[in-house]
């Protein structure tokens, strides 16, 4: 959508269902850094990318053995981050195809790539400590303290002392990082939230924010504001400063009537609007509060299938949730029609109107008269283009995005493997015959597509056979024609 065309008395939060999509069995999602593609991992094992506009699949793979649990992008939108039950990451190219493992202890319940470095992740693994791992020619691994005053490689000790100690008491399950990638946020199940700075990999700040486990946490756009979700049914936001959390004042956002569980919070593309999905049972509910009053101003409802998962849009007021089943469902704003913005000679009426016709309307015109006031027609318009001077090559940046996230190699959009198309042609070269090969040169050559024979030697059609019904027997002659095809001419 063109943002200029945008009304800007629409809302910033979505009101109605506008599509559904159904894929595969997708359990989480992510979208790029401008929008235009999204990124779903599946509970066969499967990553796939779409384009965010069409909605079509353009790179589909296996990547893990069991479910996936997270997906992130990198900075350029080129790698994809995807961590699974199956005690791995994969680092998939999405340009060239490429994959490349990192194994751990454990199943990994999430992992997300730095905000700035294309290279380096960090990952949540079950009952044990997060790590920070950089990609390069050697996989390199920093583990991440757990609770105040423990060292950073106090996990990698195997002495009796350490595992009775209360090192072991907090697990992180969720680890986030900040707007730039200074800090980094992680969640233990014993609700305490901790502030580390990746360099030293030293706890800078850990305040206590509920006795029950950290299940989500998000960072505005704007890398001031962070949204907690925790067990008790309660979604917080807090302050977030270079080296502490704000927790005073401390805002609560929570459903009052039946007081369920969320599964999943974000902020608005604009950080103005905090919105949660509901873990309620039998019901497909999004709830968007405005952060600066705490007023509920909107409760999606879709269909009787729980949300486990949500994405914004990173510019547009969108939301894509996905339900237990692997549905996704698009939630947009109700906006209207402005023809005007196309046409400014468009008016629009209420009501039918009687038309007049002109007197000279229906008029006969000669093809001499016709022929001349077209010719100046096309003058005229080929004098005012010639005037304007048109800019295709510049792209237009986002009103709302920052100058430091503009990148010279970054990936905007994706088209179809090539890689694919390549492996399949050559996969129905090797099945056809040596008849059609002549055939197959000057398919390739004119569209690059591969035509297989119509007939096999070896096939029921190439032998003489008995038929059922009227004619009992039929014999036929073998011979090639001059494209190369084998034919048979049959006679009772």
């Amino acid at each position: 959508m063109n943002l200029e065309l945008r009304s800007p008395f629409e809302s910033d939060y979505p009101a109605k269902l506008e599509a559904t999509v159904r894929d595969g069995p997708v359990r989480c999602i992510s979208f790029n850094k401008r929008g235009t593609m999204l990124a779903g991992g599946c509970s066969d094992g499967y990553c796939i990318v779409w384009d965010f506009q069409s909605m079509s699949i353009i790179r589909k793979m296996r990547c893990h053995v069991n479910s996936v649990t997270s997906v992130s992008w990198s900075r350029n939108g080129r790698c994809i981050l995807s961590s699974g039950e199956d005690h791995k990451c994969v680092y998939w190219d999405i340009t060239k195809g490429t994959q490349k493992w990192i194994r751990f202890d454990g199943p990994v319940l999430m992992a997300e790539m730095h905000p700035r470095n294309n290279s380096m992740f960090v990952a949540s693994i079950y009952q044990d400590s997060p790590v920070i791992v950089e990609i390069g020619d050697t996989i390199r691994r920093f583990p991440l303290p757990t609770n105040a005053g423990s060292s950073p490689d106090a996990n990698n000790s195997s002495s009796e002392e350490t595992t009775n100690s209360t090192l072991y008491i907090h697990k992180t399950v969720v680890c986030r990082y900040d707007k730039r990638g200074n800090r980094i946020l992680t969640g233990t199940n014993k609700g305490y939230l901790n502030v580390i700075d990746p360099n030293t990999r030293r706890i800078l700040d850990n305040p206590k924010l509920s006795h029950l486990s950290i299940r989500n946490i998000s960072v505005s756009r704007n890398g001031k504001v962070v949204a907690v979700n925790i067990s008790d049914k309660t979604i917080r936001l807090y302050g977030l400063d270079d080296e502490r959390i704000d927790i005073n004042p401390e805002l609560q956002f929570a459903e009052t009537v039946n007081k369920d569980n969320w599964n999943q919070c974000c902020f608005s593309q604009n950080g103005d609007y905090l919105i949660g999905g509901s873990g309620k049972l039998a019901a497909h509910e999004i709830f968007i509060w405005d952060r600066r009053t705490t007023r509920l101003v909107q409760v999606l409802q879709g269909p009787n299938e729980t949300c486990i998962d949500l994405a914004q849009h990173p510019i547009q007021p969108i939301i894509i949730s996905v339900d237990v089943e692997g549905t996704m469902y698009t939630w947009t704003t109700r906006h209207k029609e402005d023809w005007v913005c196309w046409d400014p000679a468009f008016k629009e009426i209420d009501d039918n109107i009687v038309y007049e016709e002109r007197e000279d309307e229906f008029d006969f015109a000669s093809e001499e008269e016709a022929e001349y006031s077209q010719s100046n027609q096309v003058k005229q318009d080929e004098d005012e283009d010639e005037d304007e001077e048109i800019d295709v090559v510049t792209v237009d940046k986002p009103a709302r995005s920052d100058s430091s996230d503009m990148e010279d190699d970054e990936l905007i959009y994706l088209v179809d493997s090539e890689v694919e198309s390549f492996i399949s042609t050559k996969t129905l070269e090797t099945q056809q015959p040596e008849s059609s090969a002549r055939l197959n040169h000057t398919a390739n050559s004119a569209n690059n597509v591969v035509i297989p024979s119509s007939t096999n030697n070896n096939s029921s059609m190439g032998r003489n056979s008995k038929v059922k019904g009227k004619n009992k027997a039929r014999i036929g002659n073998e011979y090639e024609d001059t494209n190369g095809w084998k034919k048979k001419s049959y006679h009772n």
